[in-house]
């Protein structure tokens, strides 16, 4: 991950992001915005438009932001990312996830 430029090694562009963590796996997540899940949702409308996504496929793409990456539990069981998790996810690419405040444990 790239640090910031104030040498402390904190990915910049985590700086307040709500971070989760997969109760299964352990595997951190960042909550997107609501201008990202905007984004996203443009970006799916887009690729079925081109593609011709049938709904499944649609489902399909949207799940994809509503699971764990590496272990496909529901983004609902998701708790708050503590020290440990975040020393962790040092060696991983933090991923984005569509959850709404009331659907995480903490």
């Amino acid at each position: 991950m790239a640090a910031d430029d104030s040498g402390q090694g904190s990915p910049s562009r985590f700086i307040d992001r709500r971070l989760l963590a997969c109760p299964q796996c352990g595997w951190v997540h960042y909550a997107m915005t609501w201008a990202e899940t905007q984004e996203s949702d443009r970006q799916l409308a887009y690729l079925t438009r081109r593609y011709e996504l049938s709904p499944a496929e649609q489902a399909l793409y949207a799940s994809a932001y509503q699971q764990c990456l590496r272990c496909e539990s529901p983004a609902a069981t998701f708790r708050a990312a503590q020290e440990r998790d975040l020393d962790r996810a040092a060696g991983h690419l933090v991923t984005p996830v569509l959850v709404r405040p009331e659907e995480t444990r903490h």
